[in-house]
């Protein structure tokens, strides 16, 4: 039996995964001559913005650096912080809520993405996880507010938060 660290873990890492290009994008080494982005960059990519990804699931990134998440599946949430460090990296501390066996569980769960831009001022970033691949940082996959909020709130309702 799949213990239970296991299963949040796999959930949270679908969450991660999500956010890695979809089918048919190839993850790329890092370009040459890439140097870390910024922080006021990464900042200005994700503050206020919701990721949608094409694998399903959804990340609200505050700009008071709160963060709302939600699984591929739409049955478990995460909430937390987010924050970027001075060495390019964007990572988010969240407890992920999940209905099992009819009790909510609750499971802690970092991920964090590195950041690079390219001489050619391209942004490329990599989720530091099982992969690892760099691929370019696709802004259309986001938008301006908090999207998912009424989702969000539904989940949470569902499990008693």
């Amino acid at each position: 039996m799949t213990s239970l660290k296991q299963y949040f873990l796999a959930g949270a890492a679908a969450l991660a995964l999500a956010a890695l290009p979809g089918t048919g994008a190839l993850a790329a080494a890092k370009p040459k001559g890439a140097k870390a982005t910024p922080p006021e960059v990464i900042m200005q990519l994700y503050a206020g913005k919701t990721s949608n990804w094409s694998r399903g699931g959804h990340a609200y990134w505050a700009a008071d650096g709160s963060f709302q998440g939600i699984n591929k599946t739409g049955d478990a949430v995460g909430t937390g912080k987010w924050y970027v460090t001075r060495k390019g990296k964007l990572c988010s501390e969240a407890d992920w809520h999940k209905a099992v066996d009819g009790a909510v569980k609750v499971l802690p769960f970092k991920s964090c993405w590195q950041f690079v831009t390219a001489p050619d001022g391209t942004v490329w970033e990599r989720y530091l996880g099982e992969d690892g691949g760099w691929y370019r940082h696709n802004a259309e996959k986001q938008v301006s507010g908090n999207s998912q909020k009424r989702l969000f709130r539904k989940i949470s309702k569902r499990l008693g938060l």
